[in-house]
């Protein structure tokens, strides 16, 4: 069998009503040189049967039903499975601009790069936002700034679902992971550090559905502390003596500041107390640095020197200032 040019993997876990439109988005897509990898991760709620469903009416779809792997290890069962030149991640409840694949892979294939990235949108209720179905700007991330844009630039997000991948990127990569949460930044890390550069194309390709299942959407709980922490500080520790030290340090400071605003705001924030002595203490030890930081924005800074701040107004100020943080 030709190879497709594109394996689009999805991920399936109990994806229950939204994976119907999720498979739809992906089989209208203007690119058609793709074939569809569902990797079922031990789902019980039928969607597993919903997968073989839907293969039997696209013949561009496979189905691969395994025990659950975890979000890592069923990616990277897919990963090992998958016969695209390029490989695409999906998320089941998620959906895909019906011109994301084209825009990607034109961008890999006019930029020379292993990688391409489109914006991603988080959305609520049954249906996205109207956005362009022409791209806009396209920018070409140098190595390696396509790792100062993965940490700080809001158009390339952490996500893996918003990129399109060369597939000779996971040759021996290690798909195990020792977090959960933050594991797409901590994978991208990874593979962002083989590649020569990263091209970007300004359109809303991936739309991300907000829900109260979401792993992301969830209140902060002690597991989600500790990998977000765990994620950052091998982030720094990993650049450390490097070009991206100044970089890496702004992130790692924000990474902190959205962390302890988190906490604030949590109806159990008593439970965090200690973790956010923590926090704050290091705040304040890093605050001189990070006024200085050429990297770290100005609102950044205002809730840096809010930390110096009696509680009650450092809390109201990073409820205010630090809303849209990931």
């Amino acid at each position: 069998m030709e190879r497709p040019l594109i394996t689009v993997i999805v991920l399936v876990y109990n994806a229950g009503d939204y994976l119907a439109p999720c498979l739809s988005s992906i089989a209208r897509q203007t690119l058609t040189d793709f074939e569809l990898l569902l990797v079922d991760n031990g789902s019980t709620d039928g969607s597993g049967e919903a997968c073989d469903a839907f293969a039997k009416t696209e013949p561009r779809c496979r189905v691969l039903h395994q025990e659950n792997l975890g979000i890592i290890g069923g990616r990277g069962a897919g990963v090992r499975a998958a016969r695209g030149e390029y490989l695409a991640f999906v998320d089941s409840d998620d959906l895909l601009h019906r011109r994301m694949l084209e825009v990607l892979a034109a961008g890999c294939k006019t930029s020379g790069l292993p990688v391409a990235c489109c914006r991603f949108l988080p959305f609520l209720g049954g249906q996205p936002p109207e956005v362009a179905d022409e791209p806009g700007e396209r920018l070409r991330f140098e190595a390696p700034r396509q790792l100062d844009a993965l940490l700080h630039d809001k158009r390339v997000e952490y996500s893996l679902c918003n990129k399109l991948y060369h597939r000779s990127l996971f040759e021996n990569f290690d798909f195990s992971s020792p977090v959960i949460y933050n594991e797409d930044l901590y994978l991208n890390w990874h593979i962002l550090q083989r590649v020569p550069g990263m091209a970007f194309v300004d359109l809303v390709g991936y739309f991300y559905r907000q829900h109260a299942a979401s792993t992301t959407h969830r209140p902060l709980n002690r597991r989600a502390l500790e990998d977000q922490l765990f994620v950052a500080s091998t982030i720094l520790a990993e650049a450390e003596g490097g070009a991206l030290e100044p970089s890496v340090r702004a992130f790692y400071y924000e990474k902190l500041l959205y962390l302890d605003s988190m906490i604030l705001r949590q109806e159990n924030a008593r439970d965090f107390c200690a973790d956010h002595l923590r926090l704050r203490s290091q705040l304040r030890t890093g605050l001189v640095q990070a006024l200085a930081s050429a990297d770290l924005p100005l609102k950044m800074k205002g809730a840096a020197l809010a930390a110096c701040l009696p509680g009650p107004f450092y809390r109201w100020l990073c409820r205010l200032l630090l809303t849209d943080r990931r």
